[in-house]
């Protein structure tokens, strides 16, 4: 039987599908998958705090995978809805457990301070972002990255944008985005004490969206 794959804009019904999802990916290393799930509930949240743009792709109705960008050109302060929900979590977790919560902030300052440093390094600061992508396992080898991704590009080209970055790491499938044409722009590989709190490398990569 050939599943049916639609893409749609991002639902709030879509939230704990997506979220687990990202927790699959990136948060399966915590004390537990209840606590695993309030992290990828976290991240999803603050992207959508941050986005202007959203796209999900849906087999068979299920939500399996997603991007989000943010236009420099589109007036878009931060999503008081979602940075309440991204609060929401983190008191969640530091009430579930409390070591592996303030790992999680430590983390994410550690994260945002290195990729403020790259977006420094690339000379890519006045460039839109695609602020996430992310794709089930069970879903990749259907072309569904690669039609995210070009929806997001479409996107910050209608509203003017020459170029776009994205953040990417180790963590990830990284040579997803040089198969696409992306550059990387700046890396940072991450110290020994870093280690324990971020990937090994980190990179930003470059889109061209003039063509």
């Amino acid at each position: 039987m050939v599943s049916r794959v639609m893409y749609r804009p991002f639902d709030e019904d879509d939230f704990n599908d997506l979220a687990r999802i990202l927790q699959g990916l990136w948060h399966t290393n915590v004390p537990s998958p209840g606590y695993g799930f309030l992290e990828g509930c976290g991240d999803l949240a603050h992207y959508l705090s941050i986005s202007t743009f959203s796209q999900v792709a849906c087999i068979d109705d299920a939500p399996r995978g997603i991007v989000l960008a943010r236009s420099s050109h589109e007036r878009h302060p931060i999503d008081q809805h979602w940075q309440h929900v991204y609060r929401d979590c983190l008191h969640q977790m530091e009430l579930a457990e409390p070591a592996a919560a303030q790992s999680y902030s430590s983390t994410i300052r550690l994260m945002n301070h290195t990729n403020d440093m790259l977006l420094k390094k690339s000379g890519l600061a006045l460039a839109n972002e695609v602020t996430l992508l992310a794709v089930a396992p069970e879903a990749r080898g259907l072309g569904i990255g690669s039609i995210l991704l070009d929806a997001a590009g479409s996107y910050l080209a209608s509203q003017g944008a020459n170029h776009a970055f994205i953040y990417t790491d180790t963590d990830c499938t990284w040579q997803f985005y040089e198969k696409h044409g992306l550059k990387r722009a700046a890396m940072h590989r991450a110290s020994r004490e870093e280690r324990k709190l971020i990937p090994k490398e980190m990179y930003v990569y470059g889109l061209d969206l003039s063509a």
